[in-house]
């Protein structure tokens, strides 16, 4: 019986002896698995822009002289013949659309899915000119066997750039960002001018006449938008982005030419100027990290 004891002693201490062993070669087996990177928005940024743009001039209404009088001569008319200016009214260029194009630079600061961000652009604007014209055809069809056209253009300045300073805060969802943006904009308007034309040469005076108002200025107001971004690689995103800007009220006076070297009227009125613009854009992002989570 001793001996039958001490044999199962042995017998449990060899199959403990197996039992551990073999726990310890499933824990040297165990299958290693790598952490999940995540993707982080912290960093400086560089990148370009192009799109279109919307710029709304809401004015106040100029009533008066708009067109100015002409006398056509023998043998262009039987009599020596007076036609009188035109009043007329000017309402403000209303909406004009252009392509846009420039760059941006800034820096995003990633909090968990918080980014805070600050940007800067500026971009170049094929805007043509705020316009408006006014034509009166007269002397047809009894008095003049060829009727005289005049027109007169007011331009009020167009756009040549416009640039931003602005905040961003946005959510991230891994390689997606969405953010809301805002700040300070500004931009340069050209000059104003107006030119009065006379057509055909029968007229007197005849040809074209022209006059300039203000000069190029530089204006400061705010913008607003949003956006969406997507890092397609590690260093690389896209974005589309949506603005509205508003520059405030511009005062513009303009002269318009009688053709005879002096002025038919004097155009004063002011401008309130806001601007939508849409925006595709590609960044380059330097060195933002990549954590392992764990």
């Amino acid at each position: 019986m001793r001996v039958l004891g001490i044999v199962a002693v042995a017998v449990s201490f060899s199959l403990a002896g197996m039992t551990t062993a073999g726990a310890a070669d499933m824990a040297l087996k165990a299958p290693v698995t790598a952490p999940a990177a995540v993707f982080s928005w912290t960093g400086f940024y560089v990148g370009g822009n192009v799109g279109g743009a919307w710029n709304r001039n809401e004015m106040a209404a100029y009533n008066g002289p708009v067109l100015p009088g002409f006398i056509v001569l023998p043998p262009n008319a039987a009599v020596i013949t007076l036609f009188p200016g035109t009043l007329d009214t000017l309402n403000g260029p209303g909406t004009q659309s252009a392509v846009i194009g420039g760059g941006q630079v800034g820096y995003n600061w990633q909090v968990q899915r918080a980014v805070f961000g600050v940007e800067a652009d500026a971009v170049a604007t094929g805007f043509k000119g705020a316009t408006e014209s006014r034509s009166m055809t007269a002397g047809a069809p009894l008095i003049l066997t060829t009727p005289v056209t005049q027109t007169v253009t007011v331009d009020y300045g167009h756009i040549n750039w416009m640039a931003s300073f602005r905040g961003r805060l946005g959510y991230a969802a891994d390689r997606v960002l969405l953010y809301a943006t805002g700040g300070a904009a500004v931009a340069e308007f050209g000059g104003s001018k107006v030119t009065l034309t006379n057509s055909p040469g029968i007229a007197v005076p005849a040809g074209t006449f022209s006059s300039t108002g203000g000069g190029s200025d530089v204006r400061w107001g705010w913008t607003l938008g949003a956006g969406v971004e997507w890092a397609f690689a590690s260093q690389w995103s896209l974005a589309g982005e949506y603005r509205h800007s508003d520059f405030g009220t511009r005062s513009v006076s303009v002269a318009i030419p009688d053709g005879l070297g002096g002025t038919l009227a004097t155009v004063s009125t002011n401008i309130r100027v806001t601007t939508d613009q849409a925006t595709a854009r590609i960044n380059y992002r330097f060195g933002g990290p990549v954590v392992a989570r764990y």
